[in-house]
C-alpha cells in the first residue's frame, strides 16, 4: 500500500504552527503582530474586571435566607397581634397573662346577689360576649348596681390604655383641693402658649392671655374632654395629689404616668364618687353635671333611652375606645366599657349596642 505525500495547502496549516517571534510586549502570528493589549484580560491584575460565573446558593446561604424569612414573619405576627391585644376575630384571646401582685391592706368585697340579680348577671355577660367575641381586640366590661353594690364583669381587670378617662381622678382631685385646702375654683388662670395641647377641646384655640376660671376648666374637661384644660389642672395640682385620689378610690391598677387603667378601677371611681367617699355631695353633683350631656353622646349614651340621664366620661386614642359612667335609672348602676387593639368602626357600632343591652337587662323586672 503506497502513501502519497503531498504539500499541505497553506490554509490547512494551523495558525499556531507558524513562526513565533518573541518580542517584548508582542507575539507575531502568521506575520501579524498582536500587541499585549489584545490579551490584557488574561493578566492577573485584571481579574476583578472579568465577569465571573455566579455559583448556585449552597446549603448555608439557603438556610440563612430561610431563617431571615421566618424571623421576619414571626416578628410581624407578634407585632400585629400585640397591637390588637392578642385578640383576633372569632378566636379566643391569647398571649402572656397579666400577673397582678397582691395589694397590701386592700380588701376585696364580694356582694351577695339575689336570684334575680344572678339571672341578670348571666344574661348580661352572655349578651356582652355575643356582641364582642367575634370582634378584633379586647373589650372589657364592668357593671355595678349602686343600690346593693353587686356587679359583674368580663375582662374587667385587664389593663387598658385609659385615654381621657384618666381625667376623672384629676377632676375629683381639683374639688378635693377646694374642700380641704381652700383652693379657689373661681380664681382665674391666664392661658399661655405652653399650656396648649392639641386634640379634643376648644381651649387650645384661644389666644395667649385668655382668662378662665378653674371651675370652667373642670367643665371643659367634662363636657369636651379638653386636653389643654387637663394639662393646666394637672400642672397646678401636681401628680402627687392626683395619685392620692387614685389610691383613695381603690384604683390599684391605674397609672396616671402610664395612662393605664382597668374597667374595675373606673367603676370603683364612680362608686366612690357616688357614695361621697371622694368629695362632698355638692361637689359630686357638680362633677357629674360636667359629665352629663357632653359632646360625646354617640357611644354609651346612645344606648340609653331618651329621658334617662347618664353622667359619663368618653376617651379615645388610636385603636382605643372607652366610655364609662353612671346611668341614673330608677335603680342606678355604673357601666364601664373599655377596648383596645380594636377596629375603631366596630367599636363605634358596638358600644351603643352593649349599652342598650345592659340597660334593658338591668331595668327589667
Amino acid at each position: 500500500m503506497a502513501f502519497k505525500f503531498g504539500k499541505r495547502k497553506e490554509e490547512d496549516v494551523d495558525d499556531f504552527d507558524t513562526e513565533e517571534d518573541v518580542e517584548e510586549g508582542s507575539i507575531k502570528l502568521k506575520g501579524k503582530k498582536i500587541k499585549d493589549k489584545d490579551f490584557k484580560d488574561l493578566k492577573s491584575e485584571n481579574k476583578k474586571a472579568r465577569v465571573e460565573v455566579q455559583k448556585p446558593w449552597g446549603k448555608k446561604e439557603r438556610f440563612i435566607v430561610l431563617a431571615f424569612f421566618l424571623a421576619t414573619t414571626i416578628i410581624s405576627a407578634i407585632l400585629g397581634l400585640s397591637s390588637r391585644k392578642w385578640k383576633l376575630p372569632g378566636f379566643p384571646r391569647f398571649g402572656v397573662p397579666n400577673i397582678e401582685l397582691p395589694v397590701i391592706n386592700q380588701k376585696k368585697i364580694i356582694m351577695e346577689e339575689n336570684n334575680l340579680d344572678l339571672k341578670k348577671t348571666k344574661e348580661a355577660k352572655d349578651s356582652f360576649l355575643g356582641l364582642t367575641s367575634d370582634l378584633t381586640g379586647v373589650y372589657a366590661l364592668r357593671v355595678v348596681r349602686l343600690k346593693n353594690g353587686s356587679g359583674y364583669g368580663v375582662n374587667e381587670d385587664t389593663k387598658i390604655t385609659a385615654a381621657s378617662l384618666i381625667k376623672l381622678p384629676t377632676l375629683a382631685a381639683l374639688y378635693q383641693e377646694s374642700e380641704t385646702q381652700g383652693f379657689d375654683l373661681d380664681g382665674k388662670y391666664v392661658l399661655i402658649n405652653e399650656d396648649k395641647v392639641g386634640g379634643s377641646g376648644s381651649l387650645s384655640r384661644k389666644p395667649a392671655g385668655y382668662e378662665i376660671t378653674f371651675r370652667n376648666l373642670a367643665n371643659l374637661m367634662g363636657k369636651q374632654s379638653d386636653n389643654t384644660a387637663f394639662n393646666i389642672v394637672r400642672k397646678t395640682l401636681g401628680d402627687v395629689k392626683i395619685n392620692a385620689v387614685i389610691t383613695k378610690a381603690g384604683m390599684s391598677s391605674t397609672s396616671l404616668e402610664n395612662n393605664q387603667t382597668t374597667a374595675s378601677d373606673i367603676s370603683r371611681y364612680f362608686e366612690s364618687l357616688w357614695s361621697g367617699n371622694l368629695v362632698s355631695g355638692k361637689s359630686r353633683d357638680e362633677i357629674l353635671g360636667f359629665l352629663t350631656d357632653t359632646i360625646y353622646e354617640s357611644w354609651l349614651a346612645a344606648g340609653i333611652p331618651e329621658g334617662i340621664e347618664i353622667s359619663h366620661k368618653y376617651g379615645r386614642e388610636v385603636h382605643v375606645v372607652n366610655d364609662g359612667g353612671i346611668v341614673k335609672a330608677k335603680e342606678p348602676y355604673v357601666i364601664v366599657v373599655l377596648s383596645e387593639g380594636i377596629v375603631d368602626k366596630e367599636a363605634d357600632e358596638t358600644l351603643p349596642k352593649i349599652s342598650k343591652s345592659i340597660y334593658e337587662i338591668e331595668t327589667a323586672k
